[in-house]
């Protein structure tokens, strides 16, 4: 039998990664990091509290894990750089990459944003291999840890994949119109992505977390070609 891989989730009482743990089950041996303690927890996961400014407190969160999920960061596109964005999207970032590569883990998973790109948002769908185009400093910290993925998988040969998040809010019992642009991403194909993200055979990607949609944002057929992904939702999708 394969012995599960263990995976470590930083930001793991977030948003995010309630969906993972709900629709993964037991998948995995979930390592939860965050600051805040995570309640609820199952006989395949463990919760360890960590400052993710804190390199030796995410190295010792990185022991024995195969692959690191970063989540952790500030994540409103109005977040003053001093307060928040250089500690924890900049350092927080840093730290993740560097602690995977000092423990030997096998890949970063690094939530990216729209907000990388987003300057393009006239332009839909938006291709993953444009040039960055960020249009508020969230963004351009997105772009930074898009730029560390390189660099730890070129120098250091971490694979590492990072997934431009859209928006995680895609609500089944609402009625969207499908010829408007829309960047929604579902729970299950939230969760189907990360799990494709986890399994996926390559040294370096970028890839984009949308549902499947008539006139989408990003563009997903990257997506679809490096890991498999089959949304389940979206506005091009017919019950």
């Amino acid at each position: 039998m394969t012995e599960q891989k263990r995976v470590l989730i930083a930001g793991g009482a977030g948003f995010v990664a309630g969906m993972l743990r709900e629709h993964w089950g037991a998948t995995y041996r979930l390592r939860l990091a965050d600051v805040v303690p995570v309640e609820n927890l199952a006989d395949h996961e463990e919760f360890v509290q960590m400052d993710i400014t804190d390199l030796d407190e995410f190295r010792a969160a990185c022991a024995g894990v195969h692959t690191v999920i970063h989540l952790a960061a500030d994540r409103s596109p109005r977040a003053d750089f001093y307060k928040t964005l250089l500690d924890l999207n900049i350092i927080g970032a840093y730290n993740a990459f560097h602690a995977a590569h000092l423990c030997g883990c096998k890949r970063v998973v690094f939530a990216s944003s729209v907000n990388a790109v987003f300057g393009y948002r006239e332009e839909t769908p938006i291709e993953w291999d444009v040039p960055v185009f960020p249009t508020n400093v969230y963004g351009a910290t997105k772009c930074w840890g898009e730029a560390l993925a390189r660099v730890y998988s070129a120098t250091y040969g971490l694979s590492c994949i990072c997934v431009r998040l859209g928006s995680p809010r895609w609500d089944a019992d609402e009625v969207y119109d499908p010829d408007k642009p829309n960047m929604l991403i579902s729970p299950r194909d939230t969760a189907q992505l990360f799990q494709k993200c986890v399994e996926a055979d390559t040294d370096f990607a970028i890839v984009h977390g949308v549902s499947a949609h008539k006139k989408s944002h990003l563009g997903i057929v990257q997506t679809r070609e490096i890991l498999g992904y089959t949304p389940r939702d979206g506005t091009a999708i017919s019950d």
